[in-house]
């Protein structure tokens, strides 16, 4: 969270970089709506500096319940069940939303206290195939945060969306399809939101 500039600064003439074996927990390493949201906040940083990180993994993927050297893991399993956590869908949501092209925005918040500004996070990508604007969204404060998106010129329209949210300390949560309207978009507290605004033609 307090390193979300780093690769802004890194050296463009310096080697690509795999930025391998990342996870974000808390004291009891439990993997919880807070955690993913702090990794959803990582990969927008990620995604802003594709030109230089070009690949990542999470450490570890899979995991068997009760045979672990290490926790979190992405993905739990027993001899019956898989079991997902929040982070996978987070990982999901950026796979099949990555984009090809990063769109600078001048997204901002009225609070300009840098506190505040750490817990919330942007990506915003075009997709070449489509044509669609992509915009990954992450709240990571207690409150429902109001965004104004005319900055980015697009059209009042309703889009659909995909809204992954919960109480920080919540161990499940699945993505959720939602509308929005995008003249008011609001983020609920402790969220990610996705969603894609079609190409006018």
């Amino acid at each position: 969270m307090h390193n979300q500039e780093f690769y802004d600064r890194y050296d463009r003439k310096k080697a690509k970089v795999y930025l391998g074996e990342y996870a974000a927990h808390v004291p009891n390493r439990a993997s919880t709506i807070e955690t993913a949201l702090a990794e959803a906040l990582h990969l927008c940083n990620v995604e802003r500096n594709a030109d230089v990180v070009t690949m990542t993994s999470y450490a570890p993927l899979l995991a068997k319940e009760g045979n672990t050297q290490w926790s979190p893991d992405l993905i739990y399993f027993n001899n019956t069940t898989v079991k997902p956590t929040v982070g996978y869908y987070i990982q999901q949501a950026f796979g099949q939303h990555a984009g090809d092209t990063y769109l600078f925005s001048e997204l901002q918040l009225s609070n300009h206290d840098e506190a505040v500004n750490k817990r919330v996070g942007k990506s915003i990508v075009r997709d070449a195939k489509s044509g669609d604007i992509i915009v990954k969204l992450v709240n990571l404060l207690p409150v429902e945060i109001d965004l104004d998106l005319s900055t980015m010129g697009v059209a009042n329209q309703q889009v659909n969306a995909t809204v992954i949210s919960g109480k920080p300390t919540d161990q499940t949560a699945k993505p959720v399809a939602a509308i929005l309207q995008l003249d008011r978009c609001k983020l609920s507290p402790y969220s990610f939101t996705v969603f894609r605004i079609p190409v006018t033609k």
